[in-house]
This record gives structure tokens, C-alpha cells and sequence, in this order.
């Protein structure tokens, strides 16, 4: 778990996502799932952010759209490049990715 707050931090800063928060030390930050895992299971960092407890526990199942809507709070502003910023981006990644199988070679019978 370590590794994984220090990766988020080194990509997004050691703030809390949803309301800026800073963190004094990572331990004192949560990591929390942008679609929940309920929906999208799994650790992809692509789907991960640090989060203060208070906020992690409100947002608990939500998506984070609902779940900022109904805090009346916005994301800070992350330099671009850096994060997917809306749902739908995220989204189109992991389609693109659940679409790269691997390619399968057939024989063709040669009828002899």
C-alpha cells in the first residue's frame, strides 16, 4: 500500500483528491477507487486516488460525480496531462483495454 500512495502522490501531489487536503505524511491518506470496485474491481492506478478519511468514507459507493454534486465541491484543478479528469475518459481507456486480447493463429485445413 505504500508504493501504491507514494505512486499517486509522485502523479497527482499528497492532497486529498475531493477536497485538496493536504497530507503531512501518506500514512495519514486513504486510497480510494473513482468508480467502485463494486463496478470496476481492481487496483489499476488509473483508477485510484488519494483521499482523506472523512472524504473516502462520504463517497464510500458513489460515483465521484454524484458524490461531489451532493458535496456542492469541485476537484482541484491538477496540472494537465498528469490525471484523467472526467469519468468518461477513464471509461474509454479501460475499454480499450478490455479489447486487447490476444491474437489467436487458426490452421487451415489442407484436406489431405
Amino acid at each position: 500500500m505504500r508504493a501504491i500512495k507514494r505512486a499517486l502522490a509522485d502523479r497527482d501531489g499528497a492532497g486529498c483528491f475531493y477536497c485538496g487536503h493536504p497530507f503531512p505524511a501518506l500514512i495519514t491518506a486513504t486510497v480510494d477507487h473513482l468508480i467502485p470496485q463494486s463496478l470496476l474491481p481492481g487496483w489499476a492506478l488509473m483508477n485510484l486516488v488519494l483521499a482523506c478519511r472523512p472524504c473516502n468514507q462520504r463517497k464510500s459507493g458513489q460515483l465521484p460525480q454524484v458524490f461531489l454534486r451532493h458535496a456542492g465541491q469541485v476537484p482541484p484543478l491538477r496540472p494537465a496531462g498528469r490525471l484523467v479528469t472526467t469519468i468518461a475518459a477513464l471509461a474509454g481507456r479501460l475499454t480499450r483495454v478490455e479489447l486487447r486480447r490476444p491474437t489467436t493463429t487458426t490452421v487451415a485445413a489442407t484436406g489431405r
